[in-house]
């Protein structure tokens, strides 16, 4: 086998990082075949198109809630408790509790605004029953 073989130059495939196998072009340098990558090869994904979908994702999940609201909600989401969270907003555990399902006075709270909340509360309250 000569000293300059290269399976990339020799074959013309080449796996991306995610596993596909994609074909590649050749040049020629200094009489050598050299593998001639798209741009795409080498420069880094942004993650545009994730970030859009996580975007939209967020939007829907937090659909009518107010910016205070989707705050908390997006906290609750990622695990945090709802202590930790009135800490971080140095408010009382009620305060929160009270944002979440509303008061007695009949101001809706984010279980009435949004039907996410109200299925994660609803869950939530049957898991709290059965311990």
């Amino acid at each position: 086998m000569p000293h300059d073989f290269n399976e990339t130059t020799y074959f013309r495939y080449a796996r991306r990082l995610d596993g596909r196998l994609e074909s590649i072009d050749t040049d020629r340098h200094n009489g050598r075949l050299v593998p001639r990558f798209d741009p795409s090869w080498t420069q880094p994904d942004t993650g545009e198109e994730l970030n859009t979908e996580l975007e939209e994702l967020i939007a829907v999940l937090s659909y009518n809630l107010t910016t205070l609201e989707r705050k908390t909600w997006l906290k609750l989401l990622e695990g945090q408790s709802v202590e930790v969270i009135a800490d971080a907003e140095s408010v009382s555990r009620a305060a929160v509790y009270e944002r979440i399902r509303g008061n007695s006075r009949g101001q809706g709270g984010m279980v009435k605004k949004n039907d996410y909340v109200r299925l994660w509360w609803e869950r939530r309250q049957k898991e709290l029953r059965h311990l």
